[in-house]
């Protein structure tokens, strides 16, 4: 303490003492230490109240400077949680597509050289076709892996690109396996066309359309869905097929003969399938091909 504040003490102590006190020196100087005391202790809990009152105004003092957007509950050393905010889902813009018109002088698609596909997603289709047209055949006949006297294999797939000039862009998908029993060899056939933009027709009218056959047709109800089963009258490579259309209009043809075009070899004694399972396994889901 220096003599500024021993002076300033006594004089408190004088004012607030009544009658004066005796100019007793360390007497006075303890008491002046005391107010000194009091006074701090007063200092220090205004500054406390001020700084209460400063960190009380804070969320007010942020709420004006965002513009009164809600930052959530702010609390004193625990991070504001916001509400969440569900994000706008993406609108998609991408158009479905719209099968094109073929044109004279086009040229093949997808890089192909002719009509069909020899490689790619669309021969795998073909393949896979095949391997379902084999798994279907019951139960006495077999499907060997006979070939023609050149070598060639008689199970064949194929994909194609269908369209003629003028017509929607579609594809064609084939299978051809030979049938066996009892060493006498027969032919069965599945073919699935993608949708070709015709109008439907008639299920006999449908039939007909396979390979310009002729023959009786019957329509078989198939659990509500109408099949063509056309029986060949004369000459024709398959005795008997039936062609099912989808509402997508996409549309299979499922046909079989008792005899092959491999000579040397005698044709079976009766059809692989009825003429209602033949219906039935035409409308079987794993041969149809949209795309």
């Amino acid at each position: 303490m220096n003599e500024d504040d021993l002076s300033e003490a006594l004089h408190d102590v004088m004012v607030r003492s009544s009658p004066p006190p005796s100019m007793d020196p360390a007497r006075a100087l303890d008491q002046a230490r005391r107010a000194r005391k009091r006074r701090a202790a007063v200092l220090a809990a205004a500054a406390v109240a001020t700084l209460v009152v400063g960190i009380g105004a804070g969320p007010v003092l942020v709420a004006h400077h965002t513009g009164g957007r809600s930052t959530g509950q702010m609390v004193a050393g625990v991070p504001s949680a916001s509400p969440s905010v569900p994000t706008p889902r993406a609108t998609s813009t991408v158009l479905p597509k719209v099968p094109t018109a073929r044109k004279s002088g086009d040229p093949w698609p997808e890089g192909q050289v002719d009509r069909t596909a020899s490689a790619g997603p669309r021969a795998d289709r073909a393949v896979t076709l095949m391997q379902d047209l084999s798994s279907s055949v019951p139960t006495g006949f077999s499907t060997p892996d006979v070939k023609y006297p050149d070598g060639r294999a008689m199970r064949w797939p194929q994909a194609q690109y269908a369209s003629n000039d003028g017509e929607q862009d579609y594809w064609e998908y084939q299978a051809i396996i030979p049938v066996q029993n009892d060493n006498r060899l027969g032919q069965l056939l599945v073919q699935a066309t993608t949708p070709t933009g015709k109008p439907a027709t008639t299920p006999c009218k449908l039939a007909g359309e396979f390979w310009g056959g002729s023959g009786t047709c019957t329509v078989m109800d198939i659990g509500g869905k109408k099949v063509g089963v056309v029986t060949a009258k004369g000459h024709h490579s398959y005795d008997q097929w039936a062609a099912y259309r989808y509402d997508d209009g996409t549309v299979v043809v499922l046909a079989q003969s008792r005899k092959t075009d491999r000579e040397g070899r005698s044709p079976l004694t009766q059809p692989v399938f009825s003429t209602r399972q033949l219906a039935e396994l035409a409308m079987s889901p794993k041969f149809k091909i949209s795309t």
